[in-house]
């Protein structure tokens, strides 16, 4: 297996910038399905579930779900882009092996893919923050507190690094596309239901609620909660661990395991 090498900063950046150039260009494509489907979400879920439920965990239902649907974005705007959109720059495409071959070296090619999906967990996270701002604006109801919206586009970093790096260990082993089909069906789909988006966690049998702690959407949501509500900071000792550890070793592994793909 190769070995990770020396990291250039100024070569991740060019990567980088290379692929925000791409995404700039098909802006309005990539732009609207991640803004409106957790838009549809929030007011789906949040105002016609919720119109029958008075409360979920202290708090009306929309203002329980509105963090969880920021999580869900981070999680998918990295997980996406470092399976899928990575795989066609690698297979079909050929981006990273034809960079590879230039002054920057495999591993900045990885890195900057970690960053680019961290970019871009990032995005949705700002976007969506800003919407549900609007939305709480419009109903006359705050959803996040202002201090949790601004931290929401920093939260999102470890979080997508976290997801980006679980993308490219599966990138990593994927023989086609399609593959990827079974972790969303049996990995990211799941976690909609048992990582307390929707419902709390004390609502789940003892079982369902040790296998929802081991998840990473779990966690992440409870960070974005606890900004969005501005309390209860000094019960994210485990999530904040958890995520650390996390990241450091899945996106450590995604770039070692994906070193073997780039092939000059």
């Amino acid at each position: 297996m190769k070995e990770i090498q020396g990291i250039s900063p100024l070569m991740v950046f060019t990567v980088w910038r290379r692929h925000a150039d791409v995404w700039v260009r098909t802006w309005k494509t990539n732009l609207l399905p991640p803004l409106v489907e957790p838009i549809l979400y929030l007011l789906g879920f949040g105002f016609g579930v919720g119109a029958y439920i008075s409360e979920m965990g202290g708090v009306s239902y929309v203002e329980y779900i509105a963090p969880s649907i920021l999580a869900i974005s981070m999680m998918f705007g990295a997980f996406f882009e470092s399976t899928y959109s990575a795989f066609v720059r690698m297979y079909y495409q050929k981006t990273w092996q034809a960079i590879a071959a230039t002054p920057a070296s495999a591993s900045d090619v990885l890195v900057a893919e970690l960053v680019w999906a961290t970019t871009k967990s990032v995005s949705n996270a700002t976007l969506m923050t800003v919407a549900i701002l609007f939305v709480g604006n419009l109903v006359n109801q705050p959803l996040i507190s202002l201090s949790g919206a601004v931290m929401m586009p920093l939260v999102a970093i470890p979080i997508g690094l976290m997801f980006a790096g679980m993308g490219l260990i599966l990138t990593s082993y994927t023989p086609s596309i399609d593959w990827f089909n079974i972790p969303f069906f049996l990995f990211i789909n799941p976690m909609f239901i048992l990582a307390g988006t929707f419902f709390p966690l004390s609502e789940f049998p003892s079982l369902a609620q040790n296998i929802a702690l081991c998840l990473p959407l779990t966690h992440a949501a409870l960070i974005t909660r606890t900004l969005a509500y501005g309390e209860g900071f000094e019960e994210l000792g485990i999530s904040l661990a958890y995520v650390t550890l996390m990241t450091m070793v899945t996106t450590y592994a995604g770039v070692k395991l994906c070193l073997r793909r780039i092939v000059i």
